[in-house]
């Protein structure tokens, strides 16, 4: 789903019909292993690369391509906002997201110590990009959290870009969970391509943290595919050879060959999975750009200065 969305988002940037669209394609897997190993009760604090996240957790095609044409009925921020760049949805317990680099780090520490006073065993967790851990605010959140031995689980989706800068330029250390003991805090390293290890992993991660065992840095290593955003063009720092070698990478395709290797699919089947997930994305689409846009009178409907 979070596949044919992104698929369906770019065509539409093409065609003009929609303004925008900050891809997840090689982010899926630790993604949609992340959140399955919260429960219903959780907190999720994701970044604006998101989709899976969010598609895990009970948004619709529908309600995403609401977003993506800025209608009315837009249920994450009723149009107000580019698609998957801010917007929070109560209901899935989603917290708001931003655009702010690492700024929700300190956020979801803040919800993970809200559940901890008022007695409940939700647990927050709270994902973001190797380039949000070089900001100040991925210490003061982390470290709050460390100190409090807070219920959340911190996961760096890494990329190895913070838009165009390479990681070797961001950071002595690219593994970024080494930095753990320096909070006193459990770290752990995975290949964020493999859904069933990043799942185990993460899976652990929540049960510590709901055990009250503190919180978890889980330094996730994936393979950007596409480019940061629609604004960027990634041919301009990024070779032919290692846009090869992430496309080697792609956490669904590894998925499925996990799954066919244990006969619980066909290659045939996930082919008819992916093509009727296709299909969704383009009626849904076509369904939301057809529905109302909001009303000049609401501009500033639950806005607060």
């Amino acid at each position: 789903m979070a596949k044919a969305l992104d698929d369906r988002m770019h065509i539409l940037v093409k065609q003009g019909r929609a303004p925008f669209v900050g891809s997840s394609r090689g982010h899926e897997g630790i993604q949609v292993a992340s959140t399955a190993a919260i429960g219903a009760d959780d907190w999720l604090v994701p970044h604006y690369r998101g989709l899976a996240n969010a598609v895990v957790r009970g948004l619709t095609m529908k309600e995403w391509m609401l977003a993506v044409f800025a209608k009315a009925g837009d249920p994450l921020s009723a149009g107000r906002n580019i698609p998957g760049g801010c917007y929070s949805y109560r209901k899935l317990k989603i917290a708001p997201v931003s655009q702010v680099v690492a700024s929700w780090i300190p956020k979801a520490a803040g919800i993970a110590y809200a559940s901890k006073v008022r007695g409940e065993s939700a647990v927050t967790l709270c994902t973001f990009g190797d380039g949000a851990a070089s900001q100040g605010a991925f210490h003061e959140g982390v470290n709050f959290a460390a100190v409090h031995r807070l219920p959340v689980v911190f996961v760096c989706e890494n990329n190895g870009y913070a838009i165009s800068v390479p990681i070797r330029l961001q950071m002595a250390n690219p593994d970024i969970a080494d930095r753990a003991a320096g909070y006193g805090i459990t770290g752990v390293t995975v290949d964020g391509t493999d859904v069933p290890a990043s799942f185990a992993a993460c899976r652990a991660a929540v049960a510590r943290a709901r055990r009250g065992e503190g919180p978890t840095l889980i330094d996730a290593k994936i393979w950007r595919i596409n480019s940061h955003t629609s604004e960027d063009n990634q041919l301009k720092y990024r070779t032919k050879e290692e846009l090869e070698e992430a496309a080697r990478h792609d956490p669904i395709a590894r998925f499925v060959a996990w799954l066919t290797e244990r006969r619980w699919i066909t290659a045939e089947g996930a082919a008819q999975v992916q093509a009727e997930c296709d299909a969704e994305a383009s009626e849904a689409a076509d369904w939301a750009e057809q529905q109302p846009d909001p009303m000049p009178e609401d501009a500033l409907k639950n806005l607060f200065g």
